[in-house]
This record gives structure tokens, C-alpha cells and sequence, in this order.
């Protein structure tokens, strides 16, 4: 007696051979993807050592934030704020938009009230490392955007020694991050003689520690009233207007150096694929320069900039190699992001389980600024 087995279509065919096609991907994405994330989160919900790990629940998280009340609090004021961002961006009805900007508002007090009491009671080393990590993001990208475009828009066109000049302008992007930081460190040593000091002198100015200053930068242009405060809540806040510190700007003006080259590179590229003949077209109607930039550049280059906005900002909250080898312990860690402050948790101090709390705070943080990003930016992107 033969048994006839089901034939198959031909749609379903060719969907077995696809997902037969994607296995060996989906393996390894899963194996040294999904899988570290998912063994992650598994570990931060137990005090973690080498030959003893005990459930500790969210225990890890409670230290983090100083307590339960602090954290639902601080996950509270999140949820506020994505729904009022929601709200705002997609329902067109002035109720619901009003009602968004209330839920916006209220979450962003709630945090703004939620911060200074983890800074009291919770780890303040990390929310340090964060308000790092939003002063080096803050710092880099932008700037890196505009030097980018700049370069690229300058170079635009034909002439001699152009590949040439790109080679040049990219070399600090591929050298390797220890050879160029031992460059730029001897660039802006804190001694007087170095370039950086050197190039002071030329102005009158007295020399600068550099990547040792850890003083504020708006601290020290504009006195140390900024940066003080008293005991009150408000004292958390009245840190922020001391500035990122000297040593992370060098960190910042390195990483120009190092980036702004690839940045460059991405926008000539998108620049070379808009028409010329738009730009005739432009010219014969009267359009000026600056007009032809905001109507015709801009937008048509919109989903470089939104390529590299993302790839930045995820790039600074999760930078390592430079800050960790540019850093001087003496600074106090007022370079150290979120991401050398879970390294020493995890290596020096060997709290396995505490680290990796660390790291699902900060690949949350990350995923929400994308998704932020991404539905924020989305309609103004120009694919076509």
C-alpha cells in the first residue's frame, strides 16, 4: 500500500527553499545575537559571580535607581512621554494633540523630578556616565553632520587630486583607534609646547590641561557659579550647566578628526546622485544659492542624513575604544560614558550581575532614541 503525501504548490515551494535559504543566517543571528541579549537580561536578575549566581529579582535595578518608587516612577514618566509623543504625531485633532502635549509635559516634569532623587538615593556614578554620554553625543553628531556636508559640498565637482584628497581626509577613519589616539594625544598634550598649547599662545592664551581638565567647559568661561548648587533637588540640574568637561571636548575634537572624513564621503557620494538638472532648472527661475541648497540639496541628501544621524547617535552611546584609551584616570570620570562605566563594573569590580542591568538600561535608552528618530525624521526624508 503506497502512501501519497501532499503536493506541494508551487508558492509553497518556493517559500520552503526562501526560509531554507535564510537558516543558516537566522542561526547565526540568533546565536550570537539574540541570544547574548535574551542571556543578558537573564543575568541581571542575579547578583552574578564567577562560581555563584543567587536570584536577586530586580534588586540589581532597585540599586540602580535608588529603590523601587524611583524606578516605577522613572518608567512611568517614560510611558508618558512615548504616549503624548504619539498622540502628537498621529492623531490630527486639536483634543487629542492638546491631551499629548499635557502627557509630554507631565512625563518630562516627572522625570525631571525622578533624576535628582536617583541621583540621591540610586547610583550617581551612572547617571554621571549618562549625562557623559548625552554631552558626547550632543557634542559629536551634529557637528560631524555639518563639517561633513561642508567637505562634501566643497568638493563637489571635477578636479585634479580628487581621489587623492579622499584618501587623505579618510585616513584617520581607517587607521587603527590606538595609533591615531596616540596622535592626538601628543597633538593636545597638556604640556606648553604641544600643538594644541602652541596654537594658544598664538592668541595670548595660557595653556590648557586638556585631556586632564575636568572642569566644565561653560565652568570655566563663565565662572564656577554655574556649576554650583546647593543640597536641593535642583542640584542635579544646576551640574548640567557646567558643560561637558575639557577633557571630553578634546575626546569630541578627536573623534571630528577620526569621523568627519567618513561623513564626508557618504554626503559626496549622495551628492553626485542629484541631478544637475534640477539646479539648471533652478537657476533659470531665479533661485539663489541658498534657496537651491534648502530646496534641492537638502532634501534630495535627507536619507544620507538620516543614515548617518542614527549610525552617530548609536555610535557615541556605545563608544569605547577611543574614550577608554584617550581617558586619564586623575579626571575623576568625567569622560567615562555609560559604556566604560559598565566595562569597569564588569572587569574591575567583577559585579557580573549589576553590569549587565547596566547594559539593558542602555540598550533601552538606544532603541528608544532610534524609534524616536526613525518616527520623528521618517516624513522628512526624501527617498525619490
Amino acid at each position: 500500500m503506497r502512501i501519497r503525501l501532499p503536493s506541494l504548490s508551487a508558492r509553497g515551494s518556493e517559500a520552503i527553499t526562501a526560509y531554507l535559504f535564510l537558516l543558516p543566517a537566522a542561526l547565526v543571528l540568533g546565536l550570537f545575537g539574540l541570544f547574548p541579549l535574551v542571556f543578558n537580561a537573564y543575568i541581571s536578575l542575579f547578583d552574578w559571580r564567577i562560581k555563584h549566581a543567587s536570584f536577586v529579582g530586580l534588586a540589581n535595578y532597585g540599586e540602580i535607581f535608588g529603590g523601587a518608587a524611583p524606578f516605577f516612577l522613572f518608567l512611568a514618566s517614560i510611558a508618558l512621554m512615548t504616549a503624548g509623543f504619539a498622540l502628537i504625531r498621529r492623531k490630527r485633532k486639536a483634543p487629542a494633540r492638546v491631551l499629548g502635549v499635557l502627557l509630554l509635559a507631565g512625563g518630562a516634569v516627572a522625570l525631571a523630578l525622578d533624576l535628582p532623587r536617583i541621583d540621591l538615593a540610586g547610583d550617581s556614578d551612572m547617571l554621571r556616565s549618562f549625562r557623559v554620554t548625552v554631552w558626547y553625543s550632543l557634542g559629536t553628531v551634529p557637528v560631524q553632520l555639518v563639517l561633513g556636508f561642508l567637505i562634501a559640498a566643497a568638493l563637489d565637482g571635477k578636479f585634479k587630486g580628487k581621489q587623492a584628497f579622499r584618501v587623505i581626509y579618510l585616513v584617520p577613519y581607517i587607521v587603527p583607534t590606538v595609533a591615531t589616539a596616540a596622535v592626538f594625544e601628543r597633538l593636545f598634550s597638556l604640556r606648553p609646547e604641544s600643538w594644541a598649547n602652541q596654537a594658544l599662545a598664538l592668541f595670548g592664551a595660557r595653556p590648557l590641561q586638556w585631556l586632564r581638565e575636568y572642569k566644565g567647559v561653560f565652568e570655566m568661561l563663565f565662572g564656577p557659579g554655574l556649576a554650583s548648587g546647593s543640597d536641593s533637588p535642583a542640584r542635579y540640574w544646576v551640574t548640567w550647566a557646567g558643560g561637558p568637561s575639557l577633557a571630553l571636548v578634546s575626546i569630541m575634537i578627536y573623534n571630528y578628526w577620526v569621523y568627519v572624513g567618513y561623513y564626508a564621503l557618504i554626503y559626496a557620494n549622495a551628492l553626485a546622485a542629484v541631478p544637475r538638472q534640477l539646479y539648471e532648472a533652478a537657476s533659470l527661475d531665479g533661485a539663489k544659492p541658498w534657496t537651491m541648497l534648502r530646496r534641492i540639496t537638502l532634501p534630495l541628501v535627507s536619507p544620507s542624513t538620516y543614515f548617518l544621524t542614527i549610525l552617530g547617535i548609536i555610535g557615541t552611546f556605545k563608544s569605547f575604544n577611543s574614550i577608554y584609551v584617550l581617558r586619564d584616570p586623575s579626571t575623576g570620570g568625567v569622560t567615562d560614558p555609560m559604556s566604560v562605566y559598565i566595562f569597569f563594573q564588569f572587569f574591575h569590580d567583577g559585579r557580573f550581575g549589576y553590569a549587565a542591568a547596566l547594559s539593558v538600561i542602555l540598550l533601552a535608552i538606544v532603541v528608544g532614541l532610534t524609534v524616536i528618530q526613525r518616527r520623528s525624521m521618517e516624513k522628512r526624508v526624501f527617498f525619490d
